[in-house]
């Protein structure tokens, strides 16, 4: 019997032992399942948030900043939302706030308010939240976000009385400060209400036209301001209005900032008061580089200087239509041209201002050919008769670098080169004018380019050329005289013309003139696009044919009208000039539209050559008929 109680005991004890050890298990797993549940079920944030500077009192000023928490509750309960912290690019803030509230399952909006006093103290503008942390009623974090942005702008004047701000009210003043008829600045007053004395920056920015065309010009002014409404003056540049051709109507922004470089204040598209153009205002300093200069200087026999200069440049600046030249003080009778024809020009202190045919653009390169006299007894001196000093300078004021220079000076004719100053590259001599040639490469304004010339020159020479037209003269006149003597033929009797046959002249070249007009009306119709190409080209062969018939016909009669003497002879003389003027000019007409056509040329180059031929035109229509109105009377 003791035996089987011993037995039991050791049965019992196993048995106890692993229930307690199940019951422990059990009662540990549900103490560690229990705040998983809750965390997983009771609510999570949306990552949606909204702000607003709410201002309590109406004086402008917000009292706080409200911040808008989304919570999307799964089990009705008291959750506490906490933020904390605003930074902005530059800083951040510690600042924080919480709000405990009992929410309802669904979404659910919970606001935070953050003190007003606090930011404006922190001077900081702020742009996001450090962090938004949820809680439940045990205080078990639920969920959290970091770094989330403010949906809208904020300042920290916002938050109290702001420093200075912009009060919309402008004024404008082009300024001429060189007194050249041109305004070097668009003088802008900006006027700042100050409420707490310091210093601040004005920054403005942007000018456009009616329609819209803009530049980008910018300027700021930084100033000490005391209390009370001042006006800060800031001064745009008018080289670059004018280079944009832009005439201004319009500022496009305006900037107040304080020395943290906060802006505090801002206006936008501001009407300047006052009207301008473009031209009104500074042209470009042109910073043309001379890529080659040639230059003949040619003393002539009579006692006069001749000067012949060639310009090959390249504009480095603002595209312009003003080019600079410096030519000497003393100069008469000056010319500048280009490739095609004469330019107008200004004189100012020694410097040619040239108006070019069109724009020279940034990089874009050109030739210009100015002539001139200079007074001999300035710059040529004479010793023991024959013996000649010649100075000069190889070139005049300019302000960049020239990269080639040729200078050649033309002796008089029968005068002997003795020596100069600088050695000459070479001379050259054809028949009895000698040329002394000389070339210099990289001239800087710094270099000293005054040379001097010495040359012989017999007073002979002075007379030769004279001597020898007094000579050819004297031998015409003993030809005309030996054949005025001779028995002059008789003279035909002058045919009088036959009023047929001039009213039929006049009547042809009249339609002559009718025709010419229809084939202009059916080339400009062809234009525009009016009449079909195929109807053209008939049309245009039937008119050429016709043409010829009274070309050929007006010829004929021509020469019975010209026989009636030198009073017909010389108007069939001017119709005959004015019919070669007009077809070269029409032809004229023809290569530009098709230069237009390649854009070989700019337009304005196009208009002002077209009016040129036009004018041409019309000067021959009004010569041929003022001669038909005269043989018809």
């Amino acid at each position: 019997m003791v035996l089987h109680v011993k037995n039991m005991h050791k049965r019992i004890l196993p048995a106890v032992l692993v229930s307690f050890l199940v019951i422990s298990i059990f009662t540990f797993s549900l103490v560690q399942l229990s705040p998983v549940c809750a965390q997983g079920q009771n609510a999570s944030l949306t990552g949606t948030i909204f702000d607003q500077g709410v201002d309590n009192d109406g004086d402008g000023i917000y009292d706080s900043l409200e911040i808008g928490v989304q919570v999307d509750v799964v089990t009705a309960g008291l959750f506490n939302v906490e933020v904390s912290g605003l930074y902005d690019s530059h800083s951040s803030l510690t600042i924080s706030n919480q709000n405990s509230t009992l929410l309802d399952a669904g979404v659910q909006t919970v606001f935070v308010p953050l003190t007003g006093t606090t930011i404006y103290t922190s001077k900081i503008n702020p742009t996001n939240i450090t962090t938004i942390i949820l809680y439940n009623e045990f205080g078990t974090q639920l969920d959290s976000l970091s770094g989330v942005s403010l949906s809208n702008d904020y300042f920290y004047f916002d938050f109290g009385v702001t420093p200075a701000r912009l009060t919309s009210t402008i004024s404008d003043e082009g300024l001429d400060t060189d007194d050249d008829g041109y305004f070097d600045i668009l003088r802008l007053g900006v006027q700042v209400d100050v409420s707490i004395a310091g210093s601040y920056t004005v920054d403005a920015g942007g000018i456009y036209d009616p329609s819209y065309n803009s530049v980008s010009v910018l300027t700021k002014n930084t100033t000490y301001l005391n209390l009370g409404v001042h006006f800060v003056y800031l001064s745009l540049n008018g080289t670059e209005i004018y280079t944009a051709v832009v005439n201004p109507t319009t500022i496009a922004s305006i900037f107040l900032y304080d020395t943290s470089n906060t802006t505090l204040s801002e206006l936008h598209d501001l009407a300047l008061p006052t009207s301008y153009t473009y031209d009104q205002f500074q042209r470009p300093p042109t910073e043309a580089k001379f890529t080659e200069i040639e230059r003949k200087i040619t003393l002539n026999q009579e006692g006069s200087i001749y000067v012949a200069n060639t310009y090959r440049l390249t504009n480095l600046g603002f595209s312009t239509n003003i080019l600079e030249i410096g030519i000497p003080e003393d100069s008469y009778d000056v010319t500048v041209r280009d490739e095609m024809g004469t330019l107008n020009v200004e004189t100012e202190n020694a410097v040619l201002l040239v108006n070019l045919r069109s724009v020279l653009d940034q990089n874009a390169t050109g030739s210009i050919y100015v002539f001139y006299f200079l007074p001999w007894e300035t710059y040529v001196n004479q010793q023991n008769g024959v013996e000649y000093t010649t100075k000069f300078s190889f070139y005049e004021q300019f302000n960049t670098t020239i990269g080639k220079l040729k200078v050649n000076v033309i002796l008089p004719n029968g005068a002997e080169f003795k020596s100069a100053t600088v050695v000459p590259q070479s001379t050259e001599k054809n028949g009895f004018q000698e040329t002394i040639m000389f070339e210099f490469s990289d001239v800087t304004p710094s270099q000293n380019l005054n040379f001097e010339i010495n040359y012989k020159y017999l007073t002979f020479w002075s007379s030769f050329y004279p001597t020898i037209w007094i000579g050819i003269l004297s031998f015409v006149g003993l030809v005309v005289a030996f054949f005025w003597k001779m028995p002059k033929p008789s003279v035909g009797p002058i045919i009088p013309v036959q009023p047929k046959a001039l009213r039929s002249f006049i009547e042809t070249y009249e339609e002559k003139t009718r025709i010419r007009s229809e084939l202009e009306s059916l080339n400009e119709r062809l234009k525009k696009g009016k009449i079909p190409r195929r109807r053209y080209k008939v049309r245009k062969k039937m008119l050429d044919g016709r043409m010829s018939s009274i070309s050929r016909n007006i010829s004929s009669l021509s020469e019975q009208i010209r026989s009636a003497g030198s009073k017909y002879a010389k108007m069939i003389k001017q119709l005959e000039v004015a019919e070669l003027k007009l077809k070269s000019t029409e032809k004229d007409l023809e290569r530009l539209e098709l230069r237009y056509k390649n854009s070989q040329i700019s337009k304005i180059e196009y208009v002002k050559l077209f009016e040129e031929y036009q004018s041409k035109i019309e000067d021959a229509e009004v010569t041929i008929d003022g001669v038909l109105l005269r043989l018809r009377d």
